[in-house]
């Protein structure tokens, strides 16, 4: 798993070990004393005293306590879901470009073949004394741009390979096998009403209402406790005479109530929880409107992209059979192979243009599936 995602699920591990925590009592306190000079009483000298107190705090303390630690958790897997669907869009973000890369070199590859058989071909020409040799080197040229492109395009993949393993939280490369075909993805399935569903608005709410239970916390923090304890005095024996009793040991059962008179500090907590409260309610105001207006962005992206990749099947389409036509005249009189060079490299560059606005639209539509909180993994 990717290193930032398992942070983030281990503070939420840690999170809910804090309720456990909250709910519990506050320890017991146990005195010993011992007296040195023994204190005399009617059935004889005190020896030694024994107090166990028990403090028990205002009723429903506890609860709210643990409230505040349940929402803070909460809270905190909310930013592990936002985390996991940000590796998401990384991992797709990183892979489109991969995509592109393959598709490039195996369409560069191809036309490659495309233009060797062209110099072929009219090499022959020239050697039957129809052709030009000219035709012959500007298909030369073309070749040797090609093979030098394809060889840029190869070395360009061991980045995209590092980028992807960092996104995915590999320490060393990974190896992508990129056979799958890319389609346009149907954008009236999005809503942009789904963003309340984002993981970054739903931590603010988390925490809005952590707030509100720690104010309610602290108002009940001001209230009295209570403390339930027992004092056990151990006695000697009177050795002067003999009396009922004598030397018995005495049990007194306590009862204490604590007095939170000084109130400036629990006031001061209650509003403090107040205040953040608010804050974080802003926050969450700020929050939806950058994601609206990041939903709006990656929408128009995606079908920005889409009208191109729309365009140029058209485009793709006229080119080709434009090409067809003028490799039957050069075919017929053997002139004319600039232009079908020239058109060759049209259908190309239509066809690379056409990956490109691909992996635009597939980028735009993993960020609304971030924005909307879709849970998609596969690119």
């Amino acid at each position: 798993m990717n290193p930032g995602v398992q942070a983030r699920y281990a503070e939420f591990e840690a999170s809910l070990k804090r309720s456990a925590q909250v709910r519990g009592l506050p320890d017991p306190s146990l005195t010993i004393g011992y007296f040195i000079s023994p204190v005399e009483t009617r059935i004889g000298p005190q020896r030694a005293r024994f107090s166990l107190v028990q403090m028990f705090p205002w009723f429903g303390t506890l609860g709210a306590q643990a409230e505040v630690a349940d929402r803070q958790a909460e809270a905190r897997y909310e930013a592990f879901l936002e985390a996991r669907n940000e590796l998401f869009f990384k991992v797709r973000a990183a892979y489109y470009p991969l995509h592109e890369l393959e598709r490039t070199i195996s369409l560069e590859r191809s036309d490659l073949e495309i233009l060797r058989s062209y110099r072929a071909f009219a090499l022959a020409r020239f050697q039957g004394g129809t052709g030009s040799m000219v035709d012959v080197l500007r298909t030369d040229m073309m070749i040797n741009a090609e093979s030098t492109d394809i060889t840029i395009l190869e070395e360009r993949r061991k980045p995209l390979l590092e980028s992807f393993s960092n996104a995915v939280g590999y320490p060393d490369p990974a190896v992508v096998n990129v056979t799958d075909s890319l389609v346009l993805v149907d954008l009236k399935t999005y809503a942009i009403d789904s963003i309340a569903m984002n993981p970054r608005l739903s931590e603010l709410d988390r925490r809005a209402a952590s707030a509100l239970a720690q104010a309610e916390a602290a108002r009940k923090m001001g209230l009295p406790r209570f403390g339930l304890g027992l004092d056990y005095m151990v006695v000697d024996e009177r050795t002067d005479m003999d009396l009922p009793d004598n030397g018995r040991d005495a049990i007194m059962p306590m009862l204490s109530v604590s007095l939170p008179i000084y109130r400036s500090k629990y006031r001061s907590a209650v509003e403090e929880a107040q205040d953040l409260n608010r804050a974080l309610e802003a926050m969450r105001v700020q929050t939806d409107n950058e994601l609206h207006t990041a939903y709006e962005v990656a929408y128009f992206e995606a079908h920005k992209a889409a009208l191109n990749v729309q365009l140029m099947d058209q485009q793709i389409a006229i080119a080709t059979q434009a090409l067809e036509l003028l490799l039957s005249a050069y075919s017929n009189s053997g002139k004319e192979l600039e232009e079908v060079l020239r058109m060759q490299e049209q259908v190309l560059r239509f066809r690379l243009m056409r990956l490109s606005a691909m992996r635009e639209h597939h980028t735009a539509v993993a960020k609304l599936d971030h924005l909307t909180a879709k849970r998609i993994i596969s690119p």
